[in-house]
């Protein structure tokens, strides 16, 4: 059964407050309410012809509003959840450069503090944290005695210390 014209404006009339009432029991936004029943109103219009009594037409308006609500509030979850995903990610990504730009000027100030060593200091600290080598191992390739590079290291470990507070200044 074709339904002409004047019968869409009379459903319209009907049932577009109610429907936005409806639609903003399950919505926050009033606006979102009226925007959606509006769209609702042209699906009807293209579907129009496909109804055959007005129980049809008041069950499909009410039961395609519920349903445009809860797929807009789930789209709406979706992308606050987004949202906060994309913010943390944002501040752990924000955290790991500020992270790596300290640890970068820091490592700056401590290789500055080595290279300012004395020669003997600055090898023994060298094959000490860079090479990974013991006190024991560096008294044998430098012939030293272990005490020696143990208080060589003490010192050295003080005045890059003393280094790099000073370049903090």
């Amino acid at each position: 059964m074709l339904v002409p014209y004047p019968a869409f404006a009379e459903i319209y009339n009907r049932f577009y407050d109610p429907l936005v009432f409806f639609a903003r029991k399950f919505l926050f936004d009033p606006l979102v309410a009226e925007d959606l029943v509006t769209e609702l109103f042209l699906k009807y219009w293209q579907k129009q012809d496909q109804f055959n009594s007005p129980i049809a037409v008041k069950t499909f308006l009410y039961i395609s509003t519920r349903n445009a609500c809860i797929n807009h509030n789930q789209k709406f979850r979706i992308q606050a959840r987004a949202k906060v995903d994309l913010r943390i990610l944002a501040d752990e990504l924000e955290e790991s450069v500020l992270h790596s730009i300290t640890r970068s000027e820091i490592l700056r100030d401590v290789y500055s503090g080595v290279e300012s060593l004395p020669l003997q200091c600055r090898k023994i600290i060298l094959l000490s944290f860079l090479g990974g080598l013991s006190n024991k191992q560096i008294a044998r390739h430098l012939h030293l005695s272990v005490h020696t590079v143990r208080n060589q290291k003490v010192r050295g470990i003080q005045l890059v210390r003393v280094k790099v507070l000073q370049q903090d200044n």
